[in-house]
């Protein structure tokens, strides 16, 4: 009885955004950015809505660089996710095993657990400068506002210097006036790769 109860708490906690349906989505996401080129002048978003969206990145990756997690966590929808892939071709998520798929609420733990400066992967926690650049914000086919860039980040761990690099896709909507982030992928180029310790926020 007491495990019966157990998943159907498990079960409720889940969310219902987040089904075999909205990984098809988001692999079909990742296969048109992949297979992108000139993007058309009638997909792009207005000078404004550009500007807005590149402060938005500017801001994310302030608060990434300052440590305010919380705040950051602030700049996703309740139906987000953030996924970084172990792969660099774009294969369907279904079948294979990702560093992270997290929704909201893996998040909101992930954000609490490095908040508690106990978590011993950052103890010391990281020290990161990130640099976004080549920001291309449009209409995807789906309807969304979609925003590719190129990343750069430099990391500190405990006097250990290293980078990453790749890209990243966003998928954004309109809250209240202001624009949050729906999907973020990171797409590290040697995600393959053996990996050091990439238990801070990318």
């Amino acid at each position: 009885m007491r495990m019966a109860a157990q998943a159907k708490t498990i079960t409720s906690l889940a969310p219902d955004y987040f089904d075999i349906g909205h990984y098809q989505k988001l692999l079909d996401t990742v296969a048109e950015w992949r297979g992108m080129t000139e993007i058309a002048v009638e997909r792009l978003l207005s000078a404004d809505d550009h500007a807005a969206i590149c402060r938005l990145l500017y801001l994310e990756a302030r608060l990434l660089d300052s440590g305010r997690l919380t705040d950051w966590l602030d700049l996703f929808t309740e139906d987000c996710v953030y996924w970084l892939p172990t792969d660099v071709e774009g294969r369907d998520p279904r079948l294979t095993v990702a560093w992270e798929m997290n929704d909201r609420r893996r998040l909101e733990e992930r954000v609490e657990r490095l908040s508690t400066g106990r978590a011993f992967s950052q103890a010391p926690p990281t020290r990161t400068t990130h640099f976004y650049t080549n920001i291309e914000s449009f209409v995807g086919t789906d309807g969304t506002v979609q925003v590719l860039c190129q990343f750069l980040i430099h990391t500190n761990l405990d006097g250990r210097v290293s980078q990453r690099a790749g890209w990243n896709g966003y998928v954004l909507r309109q809250v209240a006036g202001a624009w949050r982030i729906v999907v973020k992928r990171i797409s590290m180029f040697d995600a393959d790769m053996p990996q050091n310790n990439n238990s801070f926020t990318l």
